[in-house]
């Protein structure tokens, strides 16, 4: 599920893109070119590992940046092997500047903020409908707003989600689902006596 969800995630920010100077969330057109879009917003994007705590131990990364962090999950069983889950996750947009809102480089000061806005609107009704493994996800419900007051040149604005998660998996094989007996079609002769015979 987690493999899913990052992957999904990390698509639809993919589509946060810089339009006259300010992030900017694209929703995907039919017909479109990739190789023609705006550039990106995000220059990294990668699972949360303290990377702000850790900088000065750690591979050095590209700003702006998003981690998307999983926290723990608390499945719920359904049965047949099916389980659910109301899965939290807190993206970490880090970006680095020194300019202050009370400076004439406010606009580079605030920046932050509009790129956050723009990732909250690539993830508006954003859900993933049952795929091929059993696996599907709600529509994303925006938690809470975490804003980086006490920073020097590395901002670290936190955005939390909510989704809930259902995993089929185990109950498909070969693409089908299993059940615990042989599945046969019925002609309609139990259906004769409910409705009649027109919709036998």
């Amino acid at each position: 599920m987690r493999i899913r969800l990052f992957n999904e995630i990390a698509g639809r920010l993919g589509r946060v893109r810089i339009i006259d100077g300010l992030p900017v969330y694209l929703r995907p057109q039919e017909g479109e070119n990739e190789a023609n879009l705006p550039p990106l917003a995000i220059k990294t994007l990668d699972l949360w590992n303290e990377q702000v705590d850790q900088l000065a131990q750690q591979q050095p990364f590209l700003t702006p940046a998003v981690f998307i962090e999983f926290l723990p999950i608390v499945w719920t069983k359904l049965g047949k092997g099916a389980q659910r889950a109301e899965v939290q996750i807190r993206l970490h947009i880090v970006s680095a500047t020194l300019a202050t809102v009370s400076s004439q480089y406010k606009e580079q000061a605030l920046y932050r903020l509009r790129l956050t806005k723009a990732v909250q609107a690539a993830l508006v009704g954003f859900c993933g409908s049952t795929d091929a493994e059993g696996l599907m996800f709600g529509t994303f419900v925006h938690t809470q707003s975490e804003t980086d007051h006490n920073h020097a040149d590395i901002c670290e604005d936190i955005e939390s989600w909510q989704t809930l998660c259902i995993d089929a998996s185990a109950a498909i094989s070969d693409g089908s689902t299993k059940t615990p007996h042989n599945v046969t079609l019925n002609m309609g002769d139990i259906f004769t006596a409910v409705f009649n015979d027109s919709y036998v």
